[in-house]
């Protein structure tokens, strides 16, 4: 027999929270069949303790491993209204930045509950999984994750708050040349690792730069996530320039990709690989 067929009145009561656009999330029981538009919030409801419940995801949607067998409603940029609606999900938890606004709209319409998650700094990754729980009657779970969460990236802003800045330079491709700026979950982390990015001040979050921007702002590190896992002779593109500091001395840093982009616990790992790269340059620097 189904968990909600035996659950207490209390399991069985309504439930709501308010998403990060401000929209009341309005359930008249906690979710029983959940449909994830983006591969982090797949993630994320298994942390919350919701992973038996995720009835569609997208592709690429691949940890934890259990996500790869989920049905795939589309992609990233080609969503399916009618392979969401045919999953028949009670909630369906989207991201602000990700997906089509337009499939929101349809799917609220239809009468189908949508979370919208939109978290900018770290601690609304623990805000999106208490939320989570709350929707799902999960709580005690998604409390005890989030607020594992929230310890490791305490302990980390208090070991790297006091360290000297180190400049670095954000690759996300090299052709074109693309970087990050300050803005966004990844521009948090390199602040509490005490990194200095070079192009914090860009006016767009993924800008293309040039070359000679970089050799100009001297980086001191070069860090790349995605990149260094797609293409690994990544670093020989910067042999040509040994004028730039990092490249000079030798200072690059990696961080595997799905640790540093997605807005998820893991992001606490993430973060300590980052920190303890940018700690090996400061050391190599004589710098602590």
């Amino acid at each position: 027999m189904l968990w909600w067929l035996v659950a207490s009145p209390a399991a069985a009561a309504p439930v709501s929270v308010t998403d990060f656009t401000g929209h009341e999330v309005r359930l008249d029981h906690p979710a029983r069949r959940i449909v994830a538009l983006t591969p982090h919030l797949v993630e994320n409801l298994f942390t919350a303790g919701l992973g038996d419940r995720v009835v569609g995801a997208v592709r690429y949607s691949n940890y934890p491993p259990a996500a790869k067998r989920i049905p795939r409603v589309g992609g990233y940029n080609s969503l399916s209204l009618e392979a969401i609606v045919a999953r028949n999900p009670d909630l369906v938890v989207a991201w602000a930045e990700g997906g089509s606004p337009d499939i929101v709209r349809r799917l609220r319409a239809l009468g189908i509950a949508v979370y919208v998650d939109d978290p900018r700094r770290l601690s609304g990754i623990a805000r999106t999984i208490r939320d989570l729980g709350v929707l799902g009657a999960t709580e005690a779970v998604a409390d005890r994750a989030a607020s594992a969460f929230r310890r490791r990236i305490a302990a980390l802003r208090q070991r790297y708050a006091g360290r000297a800045p180190v400049t670095l330079f954000w690759e996300v491709w090299s052709d074109p040349l693309r970087t990050l700026s300050g803005a966004g979950m990844t521009g948090a982390v390199i602040r509490l690792c005490g990194g200095d990015n070079i192009f914090a001040d860009a006016p767009t979050l993924a800008p293309q730069v040039s070359i000679e921007s970089v050799i100009a702002r001297k980086p001191q590190a070069i860090v790349a996530s995605g990149v260094a896992e797609t293409r690994p002779q990544w670093k020989t593109y910067w042999q040509r320039w040994p004028t730039i500091p990092a490249v000079a001395h030798d200072h690059y840093v990696t961080v595997p990709s799905d640790l540093i982009s997605r807005p998820t616990v893991r992001l606490a790992q993430g973060a300590a690989d980052l920190c303890r790269g940018l700690d090996r340059v400061r050391a190599a620097d004589g710098k602590r």
